[in-house]
């Protein structure tokens, strides 16, 4: 059986994710080959919650940003992460 677009809205389906956070999945950041995992979240405060977690257990190579065709297009590289969780990156 095929669940209709109105059966997806009743399980919860049509939550908006606008934010992601990608990281390093391995849990070593400074192995040859790290695997890296993305999260998505329906706003920034979740986003930022979230790379607030990894960032204080020491992982460097968080990026985040919105996801399309949220706009303006937001993307946080790993040098600005830290402004943006202490709220001094204004919408750049």
């Amino acid at each position: 059986m095929v669940a209709s677009l109105s059966d997806l809205r009743i399980m919860g389906a049509d939550t908006r994710m606008t934010w992601y956070v990608s990281y390093v999945a391995s849990g070593d950041v400074s192995a040859d080959r790290a695997y890296r995992a993305t999260r998505t979240f329906s706003d920034e405060g979740g986003a930022k919650e979230f790379a607030r977690s990894r960032f204080e257990a020491g992982d460097p190579t968080l990026i985040a940003g919105t996801i399309n065709p949220v706009s303006p297009k937001r993307v946080i590289p790993s040098a600005a992460i830290s402004e943006w969780l202490d709220g001094d990156l204004q919408g750049r």
